[in-house]
Order: structure tokens, then sequence, then C-alpha cells
């Protein structure tokens, strides 16, 4: 076993009775440090893992993903893939690791229907929220259940965020005023439309190639809110493909006019990039609360 590897997970391997064989570093962690393992058992088979490990502290942030993973895996036909969760222990998370293959033909297709499928899942109670809090990046998403979903979005979502960025002196208190506005509009500004499953991040980043050329989702920042909230994210840093949204439109009750509103909707995240990020995301913020604070 390779020196400063986490206890968690030396213990884990030793209670399996499986020896590691190799550790290699895989890319894509912004703020984790990811590693694909293999692990082989008594009787020489082989079994592949990834492991996930976060700053110190980050055990929360882990838990949320968890939670996360499993709620988005369905059990339904043509469902996303999904990584399995294997154990989470502190900051480091063993998941089920999903070698890539080239997309199959029809790999848009299937993102589209597996979206819309999941965007037909709905908390028990109907509500927008989550179980937990979730992070998006490493920002906390609040997700006190609330019925309402401009409410829900005006309070969880935008107003933390603008609260967070005027104390970093990244917004003006004048720009925090129109955020405030905005998110009293927000009620005649977006449809009326149900909580649903949301992946909460999704760009083509967290869309990854599974081992039969499947989508497969990773990185989740779940909760239950406005599937027009998700495919606007869908549209940034590069967006999906043309039959994707052919598709997805085609097997959802999605309002034709959701694109008019991306970029209300993309406002949660232009402010969670400038928290994250700084000043480059301030003219996006701005251009978006001007057009629609009025």
């Amino acid at each position: 076993m390779p020196d400063l590897f986490p206890e968690p997970i030396v213990k884990w391997i030793e209670q399996q009775s499986l020896k590691l064989t190799a550790s290699a570093p895989l890319s894509g962690g912004c703020i984790a440090q990811i590693r694909q393992l293999t692990l082989e058992d008594k009787q020489g088979s082989c079994l592949e893992l990834v492991l996930k490990q976060m700053p110190g502290g980050a055990a929360e942030q882990l838990a949320a993903e968890v939670c996360g993973l499993q709620a988005l895996r369905l059990l339904e036909p043509h469902a996303l893939r999904v990584p399995q969760v294997v154990m989470q222990e502190g900051n480091c998370l063993l998941l089920e690791y999903l070698p890539p293959a080239p997309p199959t033909n029809d790999f848009d297709t299937q993102l589209g229907i597996g979206l819309a499928l999941q965007h037909r899942c709905q908390s028990d109670s109907g509500q927008f929220g989550f179980a937990i809090d979730t992070f998006c990046g490493g920002t906390r998403q609040p997700n006190p259940w609330l019925t309402e979903g401009a409410v829900f979005y005006a309070r969880q979502r935008y107003q933390v965020l603008a609260k967070q960025n005027l104390q970093l002196n990244r917004i003006t208190a004048g720009l925090f005023d129109q955020i405030l506005r905005l998110c009293d509009k927000l009620p005649e500004l977006v449809p009326c439309q149900p909580a649903v499953l949301l992946h909460g991040d999704l760009w083509s980043g967290n869309v990854i190639c599974g081992p039969q050329g499947e989508p497969a989702l990773i990185d989740p920042a779940a909760y239950y809110g406005w599937a027009e909230a998700e495919l606007a994210m869908t549209q940034m840093f590069g967006g999906f493909s043309h039959r994707f949204y052919l598709v997805y439109e085609a097997h959802s009750n999605i309002l034709p006019g959701w694109r008019d509103r991306a970029d209300l909707y993309n406002l949660y995240h232009y402010l969670n990039h400038l928290l994250l990020f700084g000043g480059a995301y301030h003219r996006d913020v701005e251009r978006i609360v001007k057009y629609y604070s009025g």
C-alpha cells in the first residue's frame, strides 16, 4: 500500500480482502484529487474503482455528492447511467469506475431521453429543495423545502449568492439591489412548472461516455427545481448537440420558449462563477440583471 494513502481506504481494502495493484491519477478534478484504483481479490479477479479525495473538512460536500448520485440512479429503462457509490468516509469517496468507450451513434438520443425521464421525477411532497444541502463547485446550495419555485430560487439561489458576492465586494450595493428587484419579479418572469429532479451542475464536463458508449452523469449538485433551469445550464460552456435538444423536447413537456429565459436561469451560475473565480463573470451578471430587473 502506498505511503500516505487515506486510512479509511486502506481499512476498506483490507476488510474486503483486496490488494491494490495500481493507482493512477485521473483528470477532471478542480477541487478534488481523483485516482483510478486497480484492486485484485484472492482469486485474481480485478476491480477498478475511482477514489475521490477532497481537502480536509470536506466530508459534508462528499456526503452531499453521495446523496445526489443515489437520487439520480433511476431503475427505469432508458435512465442515464450513474456510477455506483462504494463507500464514503470523511473526505474520501470510492465510486464505480466507468471505463470510457467511444460514444454510440445514438449517444445524444440516449442523453435526451434519459434527461427527460429524470425530469419526470418529483419529490414526495412536490416541493422545491432536497433532503440535504448540496454543493455546486465548492458553493453550498441551501435546500430547505419550499412550495413556490419563485420563492425557492429567489431566497435560496440568487439572494444567497448575491449576498456572498456583495460581502466580497464583487458586486456593488446598487447591483445587489437590482438583483433583489429581479427576485421580486420572478413569478411574472418564469412560467409555472413543477419541481423535478435536477443534476444541478449539468454542463458538458459532467456528462461522460460509459463503457458501452452510453451517456453517464457525474459530479451532481442535485435538488428538485425547474427543468428549464437545468436545460439553460446545458447551453453554458459549449452546450450540447442540436440532436440532444430535439430529442429532449420530443420526450418532455418543456415549454417551447425556455431558451428565451435561459440567461435568467443561468444568472445563478454566473453569480457562482463570480464568487468562485472573480471578475471575469461580472459583465455577464450585470448584463442579465440589467435586462430582467427593469
